[in-house]
């Protein structure tokens, strides 16, 4: 069984978002670390990853895990499985606008953004959220792969 789960995804907001052209594929990860198992996979059409990181794990270490994983595969959309204060900041991080503050811990520094602007959403029931645009799942668009 692979520790994927896919699912094609329309993601139509407000804001004008050509990375995606809104269509795109949001892989879960079931059983691995998300940012790495995507980089091991390695898409080549832009995509998403669906992420439900432990409590307590920073989102400076997050964003790192992430970072990395756009620069090896055009990662564009995340939906972050936390409140919409940590979406928002974790949003900033990836995209190189996070205050120096915080985007750093302990002598880890973030160095700068994503290749792509990378969107963040939060998962809420059957629908993924951000401000202005609220996306419904449609289970049966979901595979297994």
């Amino acid at each position: 069984m692979s520790v994927f789960r896919r699912r094609r995804v329309h993601l139509t907001t407000p804001e004008e978002w050509t990375p995606d052209a809104g269509t795109l594929l949001l892989y879960e990860v079931l059983d691995a670390p998300g940012a790495l198992a995507l980089a091991a996979r390695a898409p080549t059409e832009p995509c998403g990853l669906w992420i439900e990181p432990e409590v307590g794990y920073p989102l400076v270490l997050l964003a790192r895990d992430l970072l990395t994983s756009a620069r090896i595969a055009p990662l564009v959309e995340v939906v972050y499985g936390r409140d919409e204060a940590d979406r928002l900041v974790l949003e900033e991080l990836l995209n190189g606008r996070a205050a120096p503050e915080e985007s750093s811990l302990a002598g880890l520094v973030l160095p700068g953004g994503a290749p792509q602007p990378v969107r963040v959403w939060t998962s809420e029931g059957a629908d993924l959220r951000r401000p202005g645009a609220v996306v419904p799942l449609d289970d049966d668009l979901s595979s297994h792969s």
